[in-house]
């Protein structure tokens, strides 16, 4: 690479913002995201020059001549890693803005006269240089995300002293997740058409990046399922895709690389046999991190519990190497340095723990690398706690494989013995993720069963129609009617899901005789099959009741709805999420009634109860807060109840 210097980089007055691409539409598949500051970005000639050199190392990258423009992307893309990158001169005028934002990762000064700007550095903790030659920028740049990519980590932990997995709690519904998505995925169509898919999805994401093009096609040429760890291990588009889809969820992304994941942990599972077959006893294994101090609370709380890294999991054999990441020497005041030890009795390890030496594919063998398969659920044995270094020490654990296998049978048994798959898409749904458990089913429909796609258009109909696409969803559920009513023998059972539904979305559109209609048959269908105090029933009850106290029939939508509930204290004993719905319509029925300290008392229940088993952004939650403020409105508390109101809508504007 030839040296490139700022001096080098002539103005041009012939280029406009537009030509430069300052802003891209393209869906961020990065680590991190890279943005380049610069007011004069758009008259430098060696601009594109510079962009495809960066490219090289990161693929996502934005450039701003803009400072509000600039200061408003960032706050937009508030859930991404960012570096930054900008000038000397323009250093003064927008670090002060920037600096403090907590997704700015690390900070990069290109400038030609360093000594004029060294006192950035003391100011600006996350400033990791200042540099006058491109290419030395760049090598700090992939240092870093070379670094980042050993430091990402996202955690998930599930409290085994629930009483059913039913009654999961945000934690450990994400937690369920990631422990159902690695059952899930091994049981997904993969074939020749699933590896084309991959490909093309890279093809079109790396359009233009000569670096991992070549990698691409390499890949597509020459792999071979036995290559899946050299490939993981080269950090290559594959590892970059696969961590960032793990990390974020992406749904299609997760989906087009099926074909992938299952060979990798095919080839895990395969080297696993080696350790299993050697002489070695207990395997003593290290991952040194940084992480912030809010995680850190959340690990410390948890200790005892049983905790996912979530993706694959990389540690080392070398303690050494690990206590260097951890301890590297870094400016920024808001991680702490965390050294994971965990300790694995090979002679006494469960079969379902999947690990493996993968020094031989490596492109770096001194690290000793032990790589562990996908969610690999461990058991936070003590945290040990001191100035300059925590250590957790772990366990691995087969809990999460029970707990995952006690839900699908729970959930089967409620669903009339769906799919794995399916149950998967609906936990998707159950989490608000609405619009990734649509993607995920129209995935799934383009490669079903027969016997599956009617369950399969039913779920797309239920995330449409709790997106408010009642119009879409209706067709949806139509079309799964119709399935369900053309098969031999004739699946009324199953169709009493699909009515009910249709109802809700009726209910929603202001139909209520019709919908009060569809309620009743599917209510009807439900006592011919299912015993008196089935879930299914208190479904319908609660419906109707939902329904009537629509058409202004207070004291008989009480009762529905009092009935609903008592199936459901019964089924549960305890606090579930299902329960809240039926607090928060009862609260609506005071609440018109002029009893406004009973409205708020199942109000407050039902919001104690979303709070607990809800994503704290979930749109379920807005229903409370906004019954507890238009109690406290009533009640003459305005201050008290716009600050409900607003949380509301806020919680509502979210995309």
């Amino acid at each position: 690479m030839t040296q490139t210097s700022t001096s080098n980089i002539k103005r041009t007055n012939d280029s406009s913002l537009d030509q430069l691409l300052i802003l891209t539409n393209k869906e961020n598949k990065e680590s991190i995201t890279l943005i380049w500051y610069d007011p004069y970005i758009g008259t430098y000639e060696d601009t594109e020059k510079t962009k495809e050199q960066i490219r090289l190392i990161n693929d996502y990258i934005i450039f701003c001549n803009d400072l509000e423009q600039c200061i408003g992307l960032i706050q937009l893309i508030h859930r991404e890693k960012f570096f930054f990158i900008t000038s000397g001169s323009t250093a003064s005028e927008i670090l002060p803005i920037i600096s403090a934002f907590c997704q700015i990762d690390s900070i990069f000064i290109f400038c030609m006269r360093k000594n004029r700007y060294e006192y950035l550095l003391n100011e600006y903790l996350n400033i990791i240089g200042i540099y006058a030659h491109l290419d030395d920028l760049c090598q700090s740049i992939k240092e870093q995300i070379d670094l980042v990519h050993k430091q990402i980590q996202t955690f998930s932990f599930f409290d085994r002293h629930q009483k059913s997995t039913k009654d999961l709690s945000n934690d450990s519904a994400h937690f369920l997740w990631f422990q159902l998505f690695r059952y899930v995925i091994a049981r997904l169509p993969r074939n020749q058409n699933a590896k084309q898919q991959m490909i093309q999805i890279c093809k079109e994401y790396y359009r233009g990046n000569t670096k991992q093009m070549k990698l691409i096609y390499d890949f597509e040429k020459n792999y071979q399922s036995t290559d899946a760890i050299r490939w993981y291990s080269k950090q290559s588009f594959v590892y970059k895709l696969i961590n960032k889809a793990l990390r974020i969820e992406d749904i299609d992304l997760l989906y087009a690389f099926r074909f992938f994941i299952v060979d990798l942990s095919e080839n895990l599972r395969r080297e696993h046999e080696k350790i299993l077959l050697s002489e070695e006893k207990v395997l003593n294994v290290y991952r040194g991190v940084k992480i912030d101090h809010e995680e850190f609370d959340k690990i410390k709380k948890n200790q005892g519990k049983l905790i996912s890294l979530n993706g694959y999991v990389s540690t080392s054999r070398e303690k050494l190497l690990a206590l260097h990441f951890a301890t590297k020497s870094t400016k920024r005041m808001d991680v702490i340095p965390v050294l994971f030890h965990i300790q694995c009795d090979i002679k006494q390890i469960d079969k379902n723990i999947i690990f493996a030496d993968i020094v031989q594919f490596s492109d770096h063998p001194k690290e000793q690398e032990v790589l562990f398969d996908l969610n690999t659920c461990f058991k936070i044995e003590s945290i040990e706690e001191k100035e300059s270094l925590n250590i957790i020490k772990m366990i691995p654990s087969n809990k999460g494989q029970k707990i995952t296998k006690d839900f699908i049978e729970l959930t089967q048994k409620e669903t009339e013995e769906l799919s794995v798959s399916i149950v998967f898409g609906r936990l998707l749904c159950d989490l608000g993720k609405y619009d990734k458990s649509q993607k995920y089913f129209q995935q799934l429909l383009n490669d079903s069963n027969d016997e599956d796609r009617a369950w399969i258009e039913f779920n797309i109909g239920r995330a449409l129609c709790l997106k408010g696409e009642w119009n879409e969803a209706r067709k949806y559920y139509d079309r799964a009617y119709d399935r369900m009513m053309k098969t031999k023998p004739v699946r009324i059972k199953d169709s009493a899901h699909v009515l009910n539904n249709i109802g809700n979305i009726l209910n929603r559109q202001g139909k209520y005789d019709e919908a009060l209609n569809y309620y009743r048959q599917a209510l009807k269908i439900r006592e011919k099959f299912y015993p008196i105090g089935h879930v299914h029933i208190a479904d319908s009850l609660n419906n109707i009741g939902i329904n009537l106290y629509l058409q202004g029939k207070h004291d008989e939508a009480l009762d529905y709805l009092q009935r609903a509930w008592t199936i459901h204290e019964n089924l549960y004993l305890s606090d579930h999420a299902v329960m809240a719905t039926s607090f928060i319509w009862i609260g609506n029925i005071f609440s018109d009634k002029g009893m406004f300290n009973e409205a708020l008392d199942y109000y407050q229940q039902a919001l104690k109860i979303q709070k607990k088993f809800y994503p704290s952004d979930h749109p379920n939650i807005a229903h409370s807060l906004n019954g507890i403020g238009t109690i406290l409105n009533n009640q003459g508390k305005y201050d008290e109840a716009l600050d409900y109101h607003q949380r509301a809508l806020k919680m509502r504007e979210k995309p």
